[in-house]
């Protein structure tokens, strides 16, 4: 297919509210300077977009409003508004292409969109994207009750089904046996292709010196202690007690380290208790975006001590990549599909590994830590948002060419990424 591709993506959030909402934002940007051609983007939940929020150059976000009027039902009203913007924005953008972030509810808002474009003639390529926490909540711990199943119904759908990691398709896949059997999941697993998240080329900007020795005192740590961090959601899956166990094990031991715990979340009034009790732990709650830039960039190690607890486990970790972007190592729980997000073993911590364990692990790294930096690099280079947003270029571009020819659309092509995983090759 030739003519460049317009894409509509549904994702829940105003970008700066969602993690995955922004990496639609981000793949949105990299598909708009690829293409050449203007790309959008259908959000929903909350008032309104946050005035700082920036869309990026060639990206426009038709944000629907939770207002009165459209919430008296949850996911009724609001929904069905969502689904008639999704339509307006196709009709009035030519859109060739429906994406969707969370298949759970946006499978069946799409294919609804999807349907009505049909009456008036147009037939725009579907690809439905898992992420998440779709696998679990919507669809594994949904089996007894047999709600998953119209979902998966949703899902199977599309022209084109992705999985963020190969975690997300095995769990996926299971619950597809656990609803129709081996031959139902070997079928579906044929037509399922991987898509890892990308970063944008801001994310791999170092701020300056100056910028992060201002952050530094902005935050009142040492000008030249030894940083360990971590940065993302303060909630109980994110296992941060851990990394106040090695606060406590180092606190007296004069290293020069301290230790940073950074984002928002439900823990943050707790954590800032912890933070008062210990001198080298500092709790950063609602740190800005250039703030949290500023700490990857001047962290020695980033720290991600995943746990899993009921409804959750972790499908990737697009923190441990912000981190290795500005060749920053992590260490990462070995857990759901985190390790995807880590380049080798000596990135991973087996699940339960007491603190003591996780401090040693802190410290071989920092004596090993221009290699393991160099590593870090390396491996973040290969999941950027051209990247990823190429991979939706090239699926939805096959979709079309077998559209165009009148042919079913069979299994999408193998998957080029599963070339540097060969390890874990799990589906095509």
């Amino acid at each position: 297919m030739n003519k460049p591709l317009r894409f509509a993506t549904l994702s829940k959030y105003p970008p700066y509210r969602s993690g995955h909402a922004k990496q639609a934002l981000w793949n949105n940007t990299a598909l708009a300077a690829l293409a050449g051609v203007p790309q959008h983007q259908v959000t929903y939940c909350g008032a309104s977009l946050d005035p700082e929020d920036d869309a990026g150059p060639g990206v426009q976000v038709h944000h629907v409003k939770e207002v009165r009027g459209n919430s008296r039902v949850p996911d009724g009203h609001l929904l069905r508004a969502v689904a008639a913007e999704l339509y307006r924005v196709a009709v009035d953008n030519d859109i060739d292409v429906l994406n969707t972030y969370y298949v759970d509810p946006h499978a069946a808002i799409t294919n609804r969109v999807a349907d009505a474009l049909g009456m008036i003639g147009r037939r725009p390529i579907v690809i439905h994207s898992i992420e998440g926490s779709d696998v679990l909540e919507s669809i594994c711990e949904h089996l007894g009750d047999g709600s998953a199943v119209p979902l998966l119904a949703d899902v199977m759908r599309a022209d084109v089904v992705c999985t963020v990691s190969h975690y997300t398709a095995e769990r996926f896949l299971a619950g597809a046996e656990a609803v129709g059997g081996p031959q139902f999941a070997s079928r579906l697993a044929e037509s399922i292709v991987l898509r890892y998240p990308g970063l944008p080329p801001a994310a791999f900007a170092l701020p300056s010196a100056d910028a992060v020795a201002g952050f530094r005192h902005r935050a009142g740590l040492r000008q030249d202690s030894v940083l360990i961090s971590t940065l993302g959601r303060l909630a109980e899956e994110k296992g941060l007690e851990v990394l106040i166990a090695v606060a406590e094990l180092t606190a007296d031991r004069g290293t020069g380290q301290e230790f940073v715990i950074a984002g928002t979340g439900p823990l943050a009034d707790f954590l800032l208790a912890q933070a008062e009790r210990l001198p080298n732990l500092t709790v950063l709650p609602s740190i800005s975006s250039h703030d949290a830039q500023c700490l990857r960039a001047a962290s020695a190690i980033g720290v991600f001590p995943t746990r899993v607890i009921p409804g959750f486990i972790e499908t990737f970790c697009v923190a441990a990549l912000e981190y290795q972007a500005l060749g920053v190592p992590v260490l990462a729980s070995a857990i759901g599909g985190v390790p995807e997000a880590t380049p080798d073993d000596c990135a991973r911590v087996r699940a339960g590994t007491p603190a003591a364990d996780w401090l040693a692990r802190i410290e071989d790294m920092l004596a090993h830590r221009a290699e393991r930096s160099a590593i870090a690099s390396g491996f973040a280079a290969k999941f950027t948002s051209a990247r990823s947003a190429q991979r939706l270029l090239d699926l939805a571009s096959d979709a079309a060419d077998r559209a165009d020819r009148g042919r079913p659309l069979p299994a999408c092509p193998a998957d080029p990424y599963l070339t540097a995983w060969p390890e874990r090759v799990l589906v095509r």
